[in-house]
């Protein structure tokens, strides 16, 4: 059966598509893309470090709790600001060297084993024989001058100019290098220095020293 229809006519094409069991279809909507997925959920950020342990109030940066002989720096016996000895120990203050060896004294002391009671009846042990004493090494030049050296550049270093010090030790500027009385002199003076002398007491320590 043929059928003769006109295409530009809607009626015509309306009636032609029931016929063949077909409807006009709107193409369908270009695919959407997908919606972006949330971002993926951001771990939580790490923990800070702790906080640097808060500074020592005794103490200038870069120096211990203790001493060598476990003593807390106290401002009434020590030096201010505070700094050590070569062997240790907190610097000792200027007109308080009583005090400060008190305070040596009783730190060591209490820090000292108590003695092993001998059962009644048994001999007491004799001490061995001391062996000689071995002589002091020489104060090398070199040491002895970079540490009085140091001691001039502190404001507190030294109880006198340089000039009285050599002067009160019978020091000469011409031969220090090589003579080694003049160099155990200095180095005594500094040591009484350290242990918070005067002048005339760092120059008695440093002549009973030769």
């Amino acid at each position: 059966m043929q059928i003769t229809f006109d295409p530009h006519n809607e009626n015509d094409c309306t009636t032609i598509a029931r016929l063949l069991g077909t409807a006009f279809a709107t193409a369908p909507d270009a695919a959407q893309p997908d919606a972006a997925q949330p971002d993926a959920a951001q771990p939580d950020a790490a923990p800070g470090l702790p906080d640097a342990a808060p500074g020592l109030p005794d103490a200038a940066p870069g120096l211990p709790d203790t001493d060598c002989h476990g003593m807390v720096h106290d401002d009434t016996i020590h030096s201010t600001p505070p700094s050590l000895n070569a062997d240790g120990s907190w610097r000792a203050k200027r007109g308080q060297k009583e005090a400060y060896e008190a305070a040596i004294a009783a730190a060591t002391c209490n820090d000292a084993p108590t003695p092993t009671p001998t059962p009644q009846g048994m001999p007491m042990p004799q001490p061995a024989s001391a062996a000689p004493a071995t002589p002091p090494a020489p104060i090398d030049y070199k040491t002895m001058a970079e540490r009085f050296m140091a001691k001039m550049a502190d404001p507190d270093g030294l109880p006198a100019e340089y000039e009285a010090i050599y002067a009160d030790l019978s020091i000469g500027y011409d031969d220090l290098e090589t003579n080694q009385t003049s160099i155990a002199r200095l180095w005594h003076y500094m040591d009484a220095v350290d242990n918070g002398d005067d002048h005339d007491g760092c120059v008695r320590h440093a002549m009973s020293a030769d």
